[in-house]
């Protein structure tokens, strides 16, 4: 059955490809010379003025990048922002992985006009002239490997109306920036390929799996569910992904409901445990958050929630995305998810939606090797 016409014309509306592309590039002619950047997971370095950071301005971009992640566990921020004064911009902090740059036009302060000499004379008259102008990515301004972003307004009130209207794509930013860096250390150390052609072969997809990740035997044939698992050592965390699919024969399949009441019958069928008995399940403390989103040009359906055994011997968060393969009329549903007890797990999740992102139906990966 084929998608509807809706479904197949949906849009990604992505201000990466709008406003942020139309000003990218590298920030050094010679790259090679710079320090390598450096720092933690997650971290940004937003240098603005004092006065403007306590204002309504600093209170959105904390809203922007310190939003809690949702179907976690504990509280924890998609990114860990930390503010510095211009002043107090040392060569350390300017190796950062991340780092922000935010002035207004009519911010007269001493730190406020500091703030300018970040920018060029010609930068600066467009910025008073277009009040669209308002963000401006580069690579590698004081380090290798280094991304920066200026985010600027003719004055307070035009930079603040501008992130208000493009809270996610702004945020969604850096969250691509992370997934790269994630995609780089996850298959540093290789990746199984034989495995990935068993796949391709057996189950008509694609995917991209690190060199640490086993498949999990079935007791039974299993022709529509494909376990993946990095098993933790001790103090390790335990993390799995799922690739199960049925027919797809209705767009009401992409319904909440729908969706859960898939994965709640397929996934409790086949990961259960023995001692004592049970089986994997939905954490309803919480309620599970969805989102539409552009899966690899695909309408697709991101969750994001709680997991438990139903024995009630471990739990975590898990991250899945819903789409259909048009090809062979399939509607996916893959999943990755973590067990982590006591631990923070944002990077790990991080990481779940690193590889499930590399998946490729059969069509799309023939496609991509043709035009290769």
């Amino acid at each position: 059955m084929a998608l509807p016409i809706y479904l197949r014309s949906f849009l990604f509306i992505s201000l990466i490809i709008g406003l942020l592309t139309a000003c990218g590039g590298s920030g050094s002619p010679n790259d090679s010379a710079l320090p390598l950047a450096r720092g933690a997971a997650g971290e940004i370095i937003l240098v603005m003025d004092s006065t403007a950071w306590q204002s309504e301005l600093g209170n959105e971009l904390r809203q922007i990048f310190m939003k809690e992640v949702p179907g976690l566990p504990q509280s924890e921020p998609y990114f860990d922002l930390r503010y510095i004064n211009p002043f107090k911009l040392n060569d350390v902090l300017r190796s950062a992985k991340n780092m922000i740059f935010v002035t207004t036009l009519d911010n007269r302060t001493a730190s406020g006009e500091r703030m300018k000499q970040f920018f060029t004379e010609n930068s600066l008259s467009r910025i008073e002239s277009d009040s669209t102008f308002f963000s401006y990515p580069i690579n590698n301004v004081f380090a290798r490997g280094q991304k920066n972003l200026y985010l600027f307004g003719v004055s307070e009130g035009v930079l603040l109306n501008n992130l208000e209207a493009n809270r996610k794509q702004i945020r969604q930013h850096f969250s691509d920036v992370e997934r790269n860096r994630a995609m780089e250390a996850l298959y540093k150390s290789g990746e199984r390929r034989a495995m990935e052609r068993e796949l391709l072969e057996g189950y008509n997809f694609y995917l991209r799996i690190p060199q640490d990740y086993d498949l999990v035997p079935m007791e039974d044939s299993v022709e529509q569910f494909v376990w993946l698992r990095q098993l933790g050592q001790a103090g390790e965390p335990d993390k799995s992904i799922i690739i199960t699919y049925q027919e797809y024969t209705s767009e009401e399949l992409f319904q909440p409901e729908a969706i859960m009441q898939f994965r709640e019958e397929t996934l409790g069928n086949y990961i259960i445990a023995d001692d004592p008995p049970g089986f994997m399940t939905i954490q309803e403390i919480e309620p599970i958050v969805y989102d539409t989103v552009n899966f690899d040009g695909k309408f697709g359906v991101e969750a994001r929630g709680l997991w438990k055994m139903s024995n009630i011997t471990m739990g975590g968060p898990f991250l899945s995305y819903t789409f259909v393969d048009e090809s062979l009329n399939r509607l996916y549903y893959i999943e990755g998810y973590v067990y982590y007890p006591g631990k923070n797990k944002r990077t790990q999740i991080r990481e779940m939606e690193t590889i499930l992102r590399t998946f490729k139906t059969e069509a799309e990966y023939q496609a991509q090797q043709s035009a290769s």
